[in-house]
């Protein structure tokens, strides 16, 4: 699909059959989800594209939501981290003896 004539346009894919394509102008923010299947891959997964258009409020909190999610996963994945290698440490050494 073509981006609309004026307005910027950035994709954002999530996995090989879906993504988010976010088109903004001076007045319009417009967020849309898009899902393409093949009918030959999956018959029974349906492709659809859905769009919303925001008022730059909307925009912003969710913007922030994201945001927020992304960081305390970040964090918990870090928390995570040095326990894994600990762990995965101590597997090692119980083998060594």
């Amino acid at each position: 699909m073509a981006t609309p004539k004026g307005m910027r346009a950035s994709q954002f894919p999530v996995n090989g059959s879906d993504a988010i394509h976010v088109y903004s102008d001076a007045t319009h923010i417009w967020i849309q989800l898009r899902r393409d299947v093949p009918t030959e891959q999956d018959i029974g997964r349906s492709s659809f594209k859905v769009a919303l258009c925001m008022q730059p409020g909307t925009a912003q909190k969710l913007g922030l939501e994201l945001m927020n999610l992304a960081a305390k996963r970040q964090a918990k994945a870090k928390v995570a981290s040095p326990a894994k290698q600990q762990a995965s440490a101590k597997t090692v050494r119980w083998r060594e003896t």
